[in-house]
């Protein structure tokens, strides 16, 4: 029986100088009573030589610190702590656990077992784990993109640095609130149902969806558009998902400018020389990328005119109808007139409702106008060659889409393009205007000549077969200079415009000229060249006539030509006027004729051009040699109408100093 009991305990001592912890006893005077071999292998001492020792002379440096575990495992009580222990071999030192174990028979403590664990391992993955989850957490805290993760009731459970800043919440105010606080309200049941059926399936762990799929939403209530990355894991039983996501407003940006660009480009390419409609289908592109609506203006002889409003919506064409038909407003406040008059653009970042009112001509003006749900607006001045061709107005329609600097400088591009292009159909509308009116000229001029040539051919008949009386034979002479001077004057006219459509100025020789004199040659001239018995003219010379700076055959060349378009319009009176004004001298022709209408006055100094053209009044020369004398003079001119009432055309010539003064 013995012998089984010393084999037991030969058993139990080769089991313990096994184990690779430190493990011994201790009695109550701290002497050693047994060591197993791992004293050895961590100490290089022998347990044989630690028998009967003191457990100072075991720790030596260590034993103060391990001191207060002693006493308590002396007191009956178990003690653990962990504790770095140099490694005898100079290696780095081990992490141990050591506990302190009471032998307590009949409540005496007769001394205490000790279990030292090298935990080295466990420490250094520890470590190394903590290392990891610290860069982790520093990696997910620094990241650009927002990283968020939520639980299986899509409450946010982290919410990094990113978040913050692309949503605009701070960290503490995401945990534990809804995933759906960040997404639009249209979109959140849709986005809802999403996660869940993600959440469900069992063979992805991780999905990309497209920027075109998801809208977040800013705290200050700003929709842009996401890519966003989400994935998902189990831990501990519980469905934990994660998703990445990256703020693409810039590139999206980006991407549909380039694609709004290029439409344009084609649609300014198929838009053909007719600019009203370029600007039309150029309103619809512009309305449909801003998902707003587009106005576009025209500017023409000091008005602006509007040419077209169109919207996004296609439920919104009878708003946009009818806010096409009330006239652009010039007095302040009026962004469209500030961006033609300062050629600048207009940016407003939002639109109040007591600024919509203030735009407003009429209750229903300003239901129309609300009705587009403008949220901010931007005006920009269609520019060409210095010259401001109209605006054009893009608006959003969308309480969360903030027009911004951006969008401005997109809008300004698109401006300059626009504006070139109907600079160019405008041009070419000249151009082709001109063409028609020259050809239709050459066949006035034609005809103005061919009656005086048959009157002087007639004539000349007569008086070579000499069988007129010598009045008549008078008559028939004075007729033939009639004839030939009109036609001198209209062949004088054509190489007028010749001069002036070559860039040349005309030809004069300045010297005093009495202003009185010319009226009252002018007037007989045109009494002598004229049909003009019904006509009363009249000479309004105010007192002393001025003496003026200039040609006189030239003067009279003016005087001629702006009496004949007066004989041609008037009803009975007729008066030519001068006075001395500012140092100038101030002439007039006035008549009481039909008048003529605004937009004709644009046109009345144009080359080859006539109001009315059915009533074949001459070639269309007068006026635009008029405007090229009195300019080389120096001076200008102008004129005054009212429809029914007559029109009065003013020039400037130089005042002449009295010849007792120079």
């Amino acid at each position: 029986m013995a012998g089984d009991v010393r084999s037991e305990v030969e058993l139990l001592r080769i089991l313990a100088d096994k184990v690779p912890a430190m493990l011994a006893y201790w009695d109550s005077a701290l002497h050693c009573r047994y060591a197993n071999r791992a004293y050895e292998r961590w100490f290089g001492v022998s347990p044989e030589s630690l028998i009967g020792k003191h457990i100072r002379e075991l720790l030596g440096a260590l034993y103060p610190l391990n001191r207060p575990y002693i006493e308590g495992a002396l007191r009956g009580v178990p003690q653990e702590f962990e504790r770095e222990i140099p490694d005898p071999s100079g290696g780095p030192p081990r992490h141990s656990l050591a506990n302190y174990v009471p032998d307590v028979v009949d409540g005496v403590v007769r001394g205490f077992f000790v279990l030292v664990t090298d935990t080295s391992r466990i420490k250094r993955a520890e470590q190394a784990l903590a290392l990891s989850e610290a860069k982790l957490s520093r990696i997910v805290a620094i990241s650009a993109d927002a990283l968020i993760t939520i639980d299986e009731a899509q409450r946010i459970t982290m919410f990094n640095e990113g978040a913050e800043r692309t949503f605009g919440y701070a960290k503490d105010e995401m945990i534990g609130a809804l995933l759906e606080v960040l997404l639009p309200v249209r979109f959140r049941l849709k986005h809802h149902e999403h996660v869940q059926a993600f959440a469900a399936e069992g063979r992805d762990t991780s999905r990309r969806v497209g920027p075109r799929l998801v809208i977040g939403l800013r705290k200050n209530g700003e929709e842009f558009p996401l890519d966003v990355t989400i994935s998902k894991v189990e831990v501990s039983g519980q469905m934990v998902l994660m998703a990445a996501v990256r703020d693409v407003s810039e590139r999206t940006r980006v991407e549909d400018e380039e694609r709004l660009l290029s439409k344009l480009g084609e649609t300014l390419m198929v838009g053909g020389l007719d600019y009203q409609r370029l600007l039309t289908d150029v309103a619809n592109v512009i309305a449909d990328h801003f998902a707003g609506w587009c106005s576009v203006d025209i500017a023409q002889a000091g008005d602006i005119r509007r040419l077209r409003v169109a919207h996004s919506d296609p439920t919104m064409a009878a708003t946009c109808e009818a806010l096409e038909r009330y006239p652009v407003r010039r007095e302040p406040p009026s962004p469209i007139s500030e961006a033609v008059d300062t050629q600048a653009s207009v940016l407003m970042r939002e639109v109040s409702p007591e600024y919509l009112a203030s735009l407003a001509q009429s209750p229903e003006h300003l239901r129309l106008m609300r009705s587009l749900d403008a949220g901010s607006f931007i005006v920009v001045p269609l520019t060409a060659r210095g010259q401001v061709l109209g605006t054009l107005g893009i608006g959003s329609s969308r309480a969360s889409r903030r027009l911004g600097e951006q969008d401005l400088r997109l809008v300004e591009r698109i401006a300059s393009r626009v504006a070139l292009a109907v600079d160019n159909a405008r041009t070419h509308e000249g151009l082709e205007r001109a063409v028609r009116a020259r050809d239709e000229v050459l066949g006035i001029v034609a005809h103005d000549l061919r009656n005086p040539l048959n009157t002087i051919v007639l004539g000349a008949q007569g008086l070579r077969r000499g069988t007129e009386p010598e009045r008549r034979d008078q008559r028939t002479s004075e007729t033939i200079y009639r004839a030939a001077m009109r036609m001198n004057k209209l062949i004088q006219d054509l190489l007028d415009v010749a001069r002036l459509e070559g860039g040349r100025s005309l030809s004069i020789t300045p010297k005093t000229v009495l202003a009185a004199s010319v009226l009252a040659e002018a007037v007989e001239r045109q009494q002598a060249a004229t049909d003009a018995s019904d006509r009363v003219f009249t000479v309004d010379a105010e007192g002393v006539s001025p003496n003026v700076w200039a040609d006189r055959n030239r003067l009279l060349q003016v005087l001629d030509n702006l009496l004949g378009n007066s004989v041609k319009f008037a009803r009975r009176r007729i008066t030519l006027g001068v006075r001395p004004k500012d140092g100038e001298v101030l002439f007039w022709v006035a008549d009481d004729g039909v008048g003529v209408s605004e937009e004709d006055r644009t046109h009345l100094f144009d080359r080859f051009w006539q109001a009315r053209r059915e009533d074949r009044h001459g070639a269309g020369l007068g006026l635009s040699i008029v405007k090229g004398i009195v300019e080389a003079h120096g001076g200008r001119v102008w004129v005054e109408s009212e429809v029914g009432v007559g029109t009065t055309f003013y020039f400037t010539l130089p005042a002449s100093a009295p010849a007792a003064t120079k």
